[in-house]
């Protein structure tokens, strides 16, 4: 049985060599201009109209003929999407779903909310790969990836500034004036609810970082794959990855990526994602940095 597995592009992975692996963008409008979320978008361009936008700026969701035409004539379809409460890209593929579903009946399409944005939607889609590979499909695997979404990957972010979330309506504009006034910056995670939540926040990069690491260690991680996707501010990207590896050593495996639009957007100049694999067992312990 033929299949694909669909993100949108707030995974931050919008190409692959799998056959198998298709992408949809996600938009970042400027100006008027769309900025549509896709592999060719020059992204030193689009950081100059951002960063010298005096206009309107928004996002939209992948439209449902966008999720469709990703289809293609699969029999078996798997669409990864943002945060249904950041996005309307999971109503949006799911009307894809319907209008796929009611042409071709013997075909399905599954759509999976990784209740975050950025890297942990990429350790979602390599654990399909794995149930896909043992001959485990369908709602079976949905529901497994669930499970593993839960229990075994997590997702962390520092932010220098939060105005357009705060815009968005996805945090408290009161925190907007006390990061500019304090020069604080947020370190937050992703709720179990796909919700943003803030978990610190911290003056200078040193602290940033040891913060940010601590809040890894505090959600499980215990060595593993990390996923550090940054906007424009690889020196903290290597920081922590440093961190990382004085604690861990061999143990951690440790990637380095540049935030796609979508990504950039909202985590803003200098702001990092991160997402890694955990042991839930070691939630919530306290650890003592080095």
């Amino acid at each position: 049985m033929s299949y694909l597995i669909i993100s949108d592009s707030s995974s931050n992975l919008l190409w692959s060599n799998d056959e198998h692996y298709r992408t949809v963008p996600l938009h970042v409008m400027i100006d008027g201009h769309d900025w549509a979320d896709t592999a060719d978008l020059d992204i030193n361009k689009f950081d100059e109209a951002l960063d010298s936008c005096t206009g309107p700026v928004s996002t939209a969701c992948p439209s449902p003929d966008e999720w469709l035409s990703a289809f293609g004539d699969a029999e078996e379809i798997y669409c990864f999407t943002i945060s249904r409460n950041l996005s309307g890209s999971f109503n949006s593929a799911l009307a894809a779903k319907r209008h796929y579903e009611d042409e071709f009946p013997d075909r399905h399409v599954y759509i999976i909310d990784t209740f975050s944005a950025g890297c942990t939607a990429i350790f979602m889609m390599d654990e399909l790969k794995k149930l896909l590979d043992s001959g485990i499909r369908g709602e079976e695997a949905v529901l497994k990836l669930s499970e593993f979404r839960l229990h075994k990957t997590a997702l962390t972010f520092t932010l220098q500034s939060i105005k357009r979330l705060a815009a968005g309506g996805r945090v408290n504009p009161i925190l907007v004036k006390a990061i500019g006034v304090l020069d604080l910056r947020i370190i937050g995670t992703a709720s179990d609810e796909g919700k943003i939540q803030i978990a610190g926040k911290n003056r200078g990069a040193a602290k940033v970082l040891k913060g940010t690491f601590k809040e890894m260690l505090k959600l499980g991680y215990n060595g593993g794959r990390v996923i550090i996707a940054h906007n424009r501010n690889i020196g903290d990207a290597e920081g922590l990855k440093k961190l990382i590896l004085e604690r861990f050593g061999e143990k951690a495996q440790v990637m380095i990526m540049r935030t796609t639009a979508l990504c950039s957007f909202y985590a803003e100049k200098y702001g990092y994602i991160v997402g890694f694999d955990i042991d839930e067992s070691l939630k919530e312990r306290h650890f003592i940095l080095p």
